[in-house]
């Protein structure tokens, strides 16, 4: 869990939780979740717009792309694990764990997503 309060800017994880998120195989991983999720609250707000870390001219294709991607989430059009769909932070969350466990997957899956995180995330330039 992230913290708030006393514990604003903290990250709580139950050791079992870190361990099967870098063990499993598959894109869920807790750590990094709730990392994204202190990477997005950086700004002061937790709504999968990482300011910190996006480029002002890929705020609104991320947006866009972030409520298109969670309408077909929603509708079960999307192999994104649902829970991405609960909202823009949590999205962002979901995403980024895919980004970090599964990049080929997630490229060839949703080729725009990946390079939007690619670019977020420091790689290469948006095209």
């Amino acid at each position: 869990m992230v913290g708030s309060g006393a514990l604003n800017s903290k990250m709580i994880l139950s050791q079992q939780a870190l361990r099967n998120g870098f063990l499993n195989m598959s894109a869920d991983n807790t750590a990094i979740h709730e990392f994204v999720h202190l990477i997005d609250k950086a700004d002061g707000e937790v709504d999968g717009i990482p300011e910190y870390l996006i480029p002002k001219s890929l705020v609104e294709p991320w947006i866009k792309e972030m409520h298109k991607t969670i309408r077909e989430i929603r509708m079960g059009e999307s192999d994104i694990r649902e829970y991405a769909g609960t909202n823009e932070a949590e999205f962002f969350a979901v995403v980024s764990e895919y980004f970090f466990k599964k990049p080929a997957l997630l490229q060839e899956d949703h080729p725009k997503l990946y390079r939007m995180l690619d670019h977020i995330y420091g790689g290469a330039e948006e095209s």
